[in-house]
């Protein structure tokens, strides 16, 4: 989770959005969790959402929820969301100062990001940009073959890609990587 008081720079017209935003997301990704298991169907990727361009710095990709990560946070999400129905429906003000409600949006937007795999920044806030996040890590003790961390044919727009590896020891012939993509198109 990144830090709430980020979010505090934001105006009230972006926090307002913001608080929107998350409350909005988590709502529709609970409802189609919520249809899909009274359908009995197994987890498979939704359809893609769309961003919430006027209020997100940067340009995420297309919004495809991970339905396993969405079972995983499905219960603490919707708890969230139950925090801020008041400041949703307009009852509660919202202010950059109410440290409660900051940290309740950010709480609720990491459980967003964690099951879209990407960023989701608002505009004008101090951290990097709205994106999908590639993160991979290995950790062997011994390489016979090829070991990577993160292996990708295409990164498309302002994607955060990371991989990190420990290996005791590679073999002749061996191969240790930490990121192999094929191409990275910055858009």
């Amino acid at each position: 989770m990144a830090d709430p008081l980020t979010l505090s720079v934001l105006g009230g017209a972006v926090l307002t959005q913001g608080v929107s935003f998350v409350y909005d997301q988590a709502g529709e990704l609970l409802r189609r969790r919520r249809e899909r298991r009274e359908a009995g169907g197994e987890p498979e990727a939704a359809e893609p959402v769309e961003a919430g361009a006027e209020v997100l710095a940067g340009r995420p990709a297309p919004l495809v929820a991970d339905p396993a990560a969405l079972d995983v946070v499905a219960g603490e999400m919707a708890r969230l969301r139950r925090e801020l129905s008041g400041y949703a429906d307009g009852v509660e003000e919202i202010t950059p100062g109410d440290r409660d409600l900051l940290v309740t949006v950010d709480a609720l937007r990491g459980l967003l990001e964690a099951v879209y795999g990407q960023r989701l920044t608002f505009r004008g806030e101090d951290r990097e940009p709205s994106g999908p996040v590639v993160e991979g890590s290995v950790d062997v003790g011994t390489v016979l073959g090829r070991a990577v961390a993160v292996r990708g044919g295409e990164v498309s727009g302002r994607a955060h890609v990371r991989g990190e590896g420990r290996a005791e020891r590679v073999e002749g012939g061996g191969e240790f990587v930490g990121v192999d993509i094929d191409r990275i198109d910055g858009r």
